[in-house]
């Protein structure tokens, strides 16, 4: 499965399993094999021990300012990097959106109207730009939301 010593050590490579420091965060355990791989690949640096956590993040947008955004309708494996630049971006584009979904499944809707507007299970709310990078970055990396009574 992992291909480790394949060519080398063929009969070594059947009894060898591959480690790597893992982060709780980085992991949905819903992805398909395929997902998996390319996070594993591309994403992860698992050959790095002292690397930091790549939270799971799935994401899609649409930027009129700048002409850009996702292709198709699903949300497709990032950073969150390139979901704070995303946000940051959306700035002065009305009609523009960046939608996340964390490991937990829980998506979340930033747009702006003048204002930053962020929509999820507990409602929309009005917030300002650092409490939106803030919370986007938290969504990925703390527990899962229980939503606030009265929102």
């Amino acid at each position: 499965m992992h291909g480790y010593h394949a060519r080398e050590l063929p009969e070594l490579g059947a009894v060898t399993f591959g480690v790597f420091p893992g982060h709780h965060c980085e992991f949905s355990w819903n992805e398909s094999e395929e997902e998996a791989w390319g996070r594993f690949n591309k994403m992860l640096r698992p050959t790095r021990i002292d690397r930091e956590p790549v939270p799971f993040l799935k994401m899609r947008y649409d930027n009129p300012r700048t002409r850009s955004r996702s292709e198709g309708p699903d949300r497709g494996l990032t950073t969150l990097p390139v979901l704070l630049r995303e946000l940051g971006l959306l700035q002065d584009a009305p009609g523009g959106y960046v939608e996340w979904e964390n490991r937990h499944g829980e998506v979340r809707r930033a747009e702006w109207d003048g204002t930053w507007q962020l929509q999820d299970a507990s409602g929309c709310r009005h917030l300002g730009p650092d409490e939106l990078k803030s919370l986007a970055g938290h969504s990925l990396t703390g527990p899962a939301a229980v939503p606030a009574a009265g929102r």
